[in-house]
C-alpha cells in the first residue's frame, strides 16, 4: 500500500542503541504528525499448525484491524474519499522472537468521545481475525510511548500502517 505519507527507512533496534540523536529525531518527527490519543499493543495468534507468523502476515492482520475501524467511523468515505484515522505502527517479536506483536499510536477522530473510541478499539481487537486475545489499549499521555515503540520495534516502522488523519471537514 503506497498511500503512506511517512517516508522513513526501516528502523532497527540495534542501530538505535548507537544513535540516540536519530532516535530522538524520529520520535520528534512522529510526535509532530498527529495529536496521538491512544497507545495500543496487539498480539498475534499463531497461524494454523503453530507455524511462525511472518512480518507480512502481521501487517495484513493489523491493516484489517485499522480498515475495520476506519470503515466503522467513516463508512463509505473510507473508500470513496480516503478518510482514515492517524496511525503509526512498529512491529516486534518479543524477547525470544516468538511473540509477534505491534505497537500503535492512534488519533481518535475529533468528533468521537474517548470512551466511544476505546469501545470501538476493544471491539475490533476482539473480533479481527488473527489478533490474539492479548491486547492493551491505553490513553496516550506523552512521547514516552513513541520512544518505547521505536526502541522495541525490532522490525521497525511499518509504513503500510502509518498514516496521517484524513477526515471530513467540520
Amino acid at each position: 500500500m503506497n498511500s503512506s505519507v511517512f517516508r522513513l527507512p526501516p528502523i532497527k533496534t540495534c542501530h538505535l542503541r548507537f544513535n540516540q540523536s536519530r532516535r530522538d529525531e524520529i520520535i520528534c518527527w512522529l510526535k509532530a504528525h498527529a495529536d496521538w490519543t491512544h497507545a495500543v499493543t496487539l498480539t498475534m495468534h499463531c497461524s494454523a499448525n503453530n507455524h511462525e507468523i511472518n512480518k507480512e502476515q502481521v501487517a495484513r492482520r493489523c491493516r484489517l484491524f485499522l480498515n475495520r475501524i476506519n470503515r466503522r467511523i467513516y463508512k463509505r468515505g473510507t473508500k470513496r474519499k480516503g478518510f482514515r484515522i492517524a496511525s503509526v505502527a512498529f512491529a516486534g517479536d518479543g524477547a525470544y522472537g516468538d511473540h509477534p506483536h505491534v505497537h500503535l499510536a492512534l488519533q481518535k477522530p475529533p468528533d468521537m468521545t474517548t470512551e466511544g473510541f476505546d469501545r470501538l478499539l476493544k471491539e475490533m481487537a476482539t473480533t479481527t481475525k488473527g489478533i490474539g486475545q492479548q491486547f492493551d489499549i491505553k490513553s496516550y499521555r506523552d512521547e514516552g510511548w513513541l520512544g518505547y515503540m521505536v526502541d522495541h520495534g525490532f522490525h521497525g516502522l511499518m509504513e503500510q500502517l502509518t498514516f496521517t488523519a484524513v477526515c471530513p471537514k467540520h
